[in-house]
């Protein structure tokens, strides 16, 4: 189980590393895209990961499942902020979008 908990740990400072990363680039960056697939990838791993320590009847250890349960209430809130921002800028493209398509039309018609 010390090897599952490794395993966790690790990735847990992954999608910290991941998430501050996410937070202090620019929006325009091409690199955010990557770093959001590579989020998800972890975010999966980590859950299989809790998965098989939870189902473990051996692991009574409630301290760092009350730890692992924190962080990813954390987790949670930081990647929704970040999802969040991310669905409002493409919303905004998409509305910048049918106003240059609008524009273009108006143009076409003269």
């Amino acid at each position: 189980m010390t090897n599952s908990m490794t395993e966790i740990n690790n990735i847990n400072n992954k999608l910290m590393f991941v998430i501050d990363k996410i937070e202090k680039s620019k929006a325009e960056d091409e690199i955010v895209s990557d770093m959001v697939s590579e989020l998800h990838v972890l975010i999966e791993a980590r859950q299989k990961l809790l998965h098989v320590l939870v189902s473990d009847t051996n692991f009574t250890d409630r301290e760092v499942l009350e730890q692992q349960f924190d962080l990813t209430q954390t987790l949670i809130k930081r990647s929704r902020k970040i999802m969040d921002f991310r669905q409002s800028l493409l919303q905004a493209g998409n509305t910048t979008k049918r106003q240059i398509n609008v524009y273009k039309e108006i143009d076409s018609n003269r």
